[in-house]
């Protein structure tokens, strides 16, 4: 009865409660989760065709860390990349047709999306060899269901880029606008 009236009158007063504790960091895919709306509020700022797979990749980054990368500023915590695959539109004899500018034509239909999301203090608990600063990987279906296939290939592919913050696209891009 005792803590049933402290509870009540905490709230009656608008005091606050102490927060629950958070749940320490776990290196892993599961950190990330898609944004339902990243096609309506994200900014797509490349379209990458790739001709080794015949698919090209529109590049979506959160408008939070498109703002401070116009600015000139290093990808902030909280910086979300999708990275959304499609099909090229091919030729009957199998090559990737081209539009005007002689980039790939993309079917509409999304065949897997990727993301790279950073967050302060992620990145702790993997080996040296391994980690990418701050960044966690995930893969998704098409619907935006997780993919439960390994990142490590993701891990693998950007380590190189750690003098572009683990980056590709999003780092040639923000260097364009300094």
């Amino acid at each position: 009865m005792f803590r049933s009236a402290a509870l009540a009158i905490t709230v009656a007063l608008g005091l606050s409660l102490p927060a629950a504790a958070q749940a320490p960091y776990t290196p892993g895919p599961d950190n990330v989760v898609l944004p339902t709306d990243y096609q309506t509020r994200f900014v797509r700022y490349a379209m990458v065709d790739k001709p080794d797979r015949k698919i090209i990749r529109f590049m979506y980054v959160n408008p939070e860390a498109f703002d401070a990368l116009k600015k000139g500023e290093p990808a902030p915590d909280g910086t979300v990349l999708v990275m959304e695959d499609h099909n090229a539109k091919l030729a009957a004899d199998g090559t990737p047709m081209l539009d005007l500018q002689g980039r790939f034509i993309a079917q509409p239909a999304i065949i897997a999306i990727g993301m790279q999301e950073k967050r302060k203090g992620w990145g702790v608990g993997y080996a040296e060899e391994k980690r990418n600063g701050e960044w966690e990987y995930a893969r998704f279906t098409p619907t935006g269901a997780r993919n439960p296939a390994p990142v490590d290939a993701c891990f693998q592919c950007h380590k190189p880029r750690a003098a572009n913050d683990f980056t590709f696209t999003l780092w040639d891009y923000a260097q364009l606008r300094r």
